[in-house]
């Protein structure tokens, strides 16, 4: 156990108040896995808990949750609460403490979440977590239908749950998310983050199994694409078991939950979605170019450089984990043979954008060419040098652009 944790066993002890790890930290200790971090449970009361550390954090002193900063890191401490009712489906009206830990765990979201963990290690199970974690079951606490009521995002954080812990969903848990998959004043953003986590978890076609089996997938996107809804609901489970063949980085993996959509479709869930511009970018760009084919030379290296040369190994990746999803070997070979004239590509340092051609717009300028056609010419020759990477010079490309001008065509010597 942490030093940290110790002493703050060690600071309630002397003041006679009950202390618990509590929630996802015992869940993992149990499961094998280190906590990524500790939520403690006490008989204390804020005020008390604020008053016997030099450092802490107040920000969720309303809730009851103190943060305490021991060794650079903030250990939250909450009170122990009851059942108060939830208005908004997000938040409690109010706020109200106990000083029975059995009232409080009970009024927590999952089984395998309210178990308690003391400083001897003792665990501590008044809601059925420790069989559930056996059997490997996310289940809620009482009435799933309450529960959910009470906060909706707890119908996404289950589904998560389930994919990141390889469980499975309770009957009754799984049946009250799909007899009402809303999720009305959830804000996107917690939306996002839970979609992210299952689109990254090991089990990601489990987990969109489940979204789209309780239809809380459908609940998400009839608001921002319905039409895709309709028209993919039978192939919507496609795309996340593309993700099973892909590295866990969320462009490739967002671009596989949109491959299907039209484009104008991909454009509006990434903005309804809040994605950072890079992800929108590249998700939206490994989707454009998905069909990209190295025996169109030009064609290949324009979706390259559009997509950024910073970029290609995980889109070439991308192509490389559809083709093996789909098992189709024609579509197999041409993945591998893309990243063969990849790597030519880089191994012979091509041209692949503007600043790498040997003719600039002042070149250009000083013979003549003016406003459009500067640019017009620069992509011209650019393709040029796509298709035949020994011309990149100046001299050759200028000559060359002067005959195709005055209407006249030519190949390299020995073309």
């Amino acid at each position: 156990m942490e030093k940290a944790i110790e002493t703050l066993f060690q600071v309630f002890r002397k003041h006679h108040k009950q202390l618990f790890i509590v929630g996802g930290a015992v869940r993992d200790m149990l499961l094998g896995k280190a906590p990524s971090d500790y939520d403690f449970t006490t008989d204390a009361l804020p005020d008390e808990v604020e008053s016997w550390f030099e450092h802490t954090v107040t920000v969720g002193k309303h809730f009851g949750t103190i943060g305490v900063i021991m060794d650079k890191k903030v250990y939250e401490i909450t009170t122990f609460r009851k059942e108060a009712s939830y208005a908004d489906g997000r938040h409690p009206d109010e706020v109200l403490f106990t000083d029975d830990v059995r009232e409080d765990v009970s009024r927590r979201d999952f089984t395998i979440n309210g178990l308690l963990m003391d400083e001897r290690g003792c665990v501590f199970d008044y809601v059925g977590g420790l069989e559930d974690i056996r059997n490997g079951m996310v289940r809620c606490i009482g009435d799933p239908k309450k529960r959910f009521e009470e906060d909706r995002l707890r119908k996404w954080r289950c589904i998560r749950l389930a994919a990141e812990k390889r469980m499975e969903l309770d009957e009754r848990t799984r049946s009250a998310i799909r007899d009402n998959p809303d999720t009305a004043g959830v804000s996107i953003e917690r939306i996002r983050g839970e979609l992210t986590r299952i689109m990254l978890c090991e089990k990601v076609a489990w987990g969109g199994y489940l979204l789209i089996k309780t239809e809380l997938l459908g609940d998400l996107l009839n608001r921002m694409v319905p039409e895709y809804w309709k028209r993919c609901e039978d192939y919507l489970i496609d795309g996340f078991e593309i993700m099973g063949y892909l590295p866990k980085k969320l462009p490739l993996r967002l671009a596989a939950f949109l491959l299907n959509m039209f484009p104008e479709e991909r454009r509006v869930f990434l903005r309804e979605m809040r994605y950072s511009n890079k992800e929108k970018q590249l998700a939206y760009s490994f989707c454009h170019h998905v069909v990209a084919d190295s025996q169109d030379s030009v064609a290949f290296k324009e979706a390259l450089a559009d997509i950024g040369m910073e970029n290609v190994e995980d889109f070439l990746a991308f192509q490389d984990g559809l083709a093996y999803w789909d098992g189709d070997p024609s579509i197999k070979r041409a993945a591998e043979q893309n990243q063969r004239v990849y790597r030519r590509i880089a191994a012979n340092r091509e041209p692949m954008t503007l600043r790498e051609l040997a003719v600039n717009g002042k070149d250009l300028t000083d013979r003549g060419y003016q406003g459009e056609a500067i640019k017009e010419s620069l992509t011209r020759l650019l393709k040029r040098v796509y298709e035949y990477p020994e011309e990149n010079k100046k001299d050759r490309l200028l000559a060359w652009l002067e005959r195709e001008t005055h209407g006249e065509t030519d190949l390299p010597e020995g073309n």
